[in-house]
């Protein structure tokens, strides 16, 4: 593509690439001088002439005259640079998503469940990619995002990668930060569903109000042909997203009306039947996903893709062999006579929610016992509410590692023990996860629940030099257990 395809008057230029980081800039690129809270990208703009920038976007103004000596870039000044950024990243990559069937997922809870779900169901009606915490995969291709919500251009650019090799729709998590941030720009959503909106991300958005605000976004911007999918149970969003819908909605619910229910729950150890009502229809579902949440999430999944032309019957049809979500409510058998559970859940909903399911499953007679952290540098309030909630459930407790980044581990351990010794629990501290995941295991009797919460399949862990190795909690429990098991 050339310059002059881009912007009115520009030279013919041939354009390479588009970056925001001065040091990954190649001839030919262009790139884009973003004012951040932390970094203001016009200090780089030297760097990214020196590497060969063909074009610069700014908003700033920028004195050319410092930048001579080479092959000079043309200079492009703009009040909003990120739009820029957006509009160029949908144009150069060919607006892949105006091709493709979109399905937009955000929520608090949730997100990487519904958008695998439609990637599996949804793709038996039309090859279907998905993009969020898990990876970027369609066909063969599988890469790890750099973000739940990548970079704006990463987006368009694996969007375009997708539709290339033949997608025809994409599930995407949408996250808060991504919607403040703008990374969805320009994306072309046909379908934006909400699953629920529970405390989180406070350390970035400072309080409630502004995070349901940054998550409303992917409504309030939706194309008036769009649909978006809303959950009826949560009231802390539906009003607030009916009124800023800029398209058609529907809702789903399970204890409250709405244009479809799910009736007469009946949950198992390895499934859930209901009763599907929409359209004054009756529909019977087996699937093999656990707990009400799980139901709620599948039922925003099967309201969505109905309104984006898949005939029910195909979708309750696919429903009861839906893949195991890495990580998510994932059963960990390795022939023991307890159940084992690795879980994502980090935030006091979803541990209300794992623990009910786990107390249901344990029954009268098993125990429950849990190991987890808490983030260092996010949301440092909730730390004590998230051990009392455990602590209200659980028989026995571990305090471990979980992604400290520069927090002292020991502190933050300290800190959940305060809510935990609130409830009257048992527990030990035990900072190696491994260790931790073992010790678990060894408190086990017959008929008990074990649950490790908060990284799920998560393959690094974030430490204060930045990204370390880590199994992933699913790898590292099926270790212990084979160990433990001969």
């Amino acid at each position: 593509m050339y310059l002059s395809e881009m912007f009115e008057g520009a030279p013919a230029l041939e354009v390479t690439g588009l970056s925001v980081d001065s040091r990954s800039v190649r001839p030919g690129n262009i790139f884009f001088a973003i004012k951040g809270t932390a970094l203001d990208g016009h200090k780089f703009i030297g760097s990214a002439v020196k590497n060969g920038a063909v074009a610069v976007v700014h908003s700033e103004p920028v004195d050319v005259s410092q930048y001579g000596g080479g092959v000079m870039p043309v200079f492009f000044q703009c009040d909003d640079v990120k739009g820029e950024q957006g509009r160029l990243s949908d144009l150069f990559y060919g607006s892949p998503s105006r091709e493709m069937t979109v399905f937009g997922v955000t929520g608090t809870n949730g997100k990487t469940t519904v958008s695998s779900i439609i990637e599996w169901i949804y793709g038996g009606y039309a090859p279907c990619g998905y993009m969020g915490t898990n990876g970027v995969r369609f066909g063969d291709m599988d890469v790890l995002p750099s973000l739940t919500t990548p970079d704006v251009i990463e987006v368009h650019s694996d969007l375009a990668e997708m539709r290339k090799r033949g997608a025809e729709a994409v599930a995407m998590e949408v996250s808060s930060h991504g919607l403040a941030m703008r990374r969805v720009e320009k994306v072309d959503f046909d379908c934006a569903i909400f699953t629920n909106m529970t405390w989180d991300h406070l350390d970035y958005h400072k309080t409630m109000e502004n995070y349901m605000q940054a998550k409303s976004l992917l409504f309030r911007g939706i194309k008036p042909s769009g649909v978006a999918v809303l959950n009826a149970d949560d009231a802390a969003s539906i009003d607030l997203l009916k009124e800023v819908c800029a398209c058609r909605y529907v809702t789903y619910g399970i204890d409250t009306p709405a244009d479809y229910v799910a009736r007469e729950l009946e949950y198992g150890q390895r499934g859930t039947s209901f009763v599907l009502e929409h359209g004054g229809e009756h529909y019977p579902v087996k699937t093999n996903l656990l707990a009400k949440y799980n139901v709620s999430n599948l039922l925003s999944a099967m309201a969505a893709m109905h309104e984006m032309g898949m005939p029910l019957a195909d979708i309750i049809a696919r429903a009861d062999s839906i893949p195991q979500v890495e990580g998510r409510m994932e059963i960990i058998d390795e022939g023991q006579d307890f159940m084992a559970i690795v879980d994502y859940a980090h935030t006091p909903d979803g541990y209300e929610k794992i623990f009910q399911f786990a107390r249901e499953i344990a029954g009268k007679d098993g125990h429950i016992y849990a190991g987890f952290g808490c983030p260092g540098k996010r949301d440092i309030e909730k730390r004590p509410v998230m051990g009392e909630i455990a602590g209200r459930y659980c028989d026995g407790i571990v305090l471990t590692l979980e992604d400290p980044r520069d927090a002292d581990p020991a502190e933050v351990a300290r800190e959940l023990a305060v809510g935990v010794e609130r409830a009257g629990c048992p527990y030990q501290v035990i900072l190696d996860r491994e260790e931790a995941i073992g010790a678990l295991l060894d408190m086990a009797n017959t008929g008990d629940v074990v649950l490790i919460l908060g990284k799920g399949d998560e393959p690094y862990m974030y430490m204060e030099e930045g990204r370390a190795p880590w199994d992933g909690d699913h790898i590292v429990m099926r270790r212990q257990l084979k160990k433990r098991l001969g």
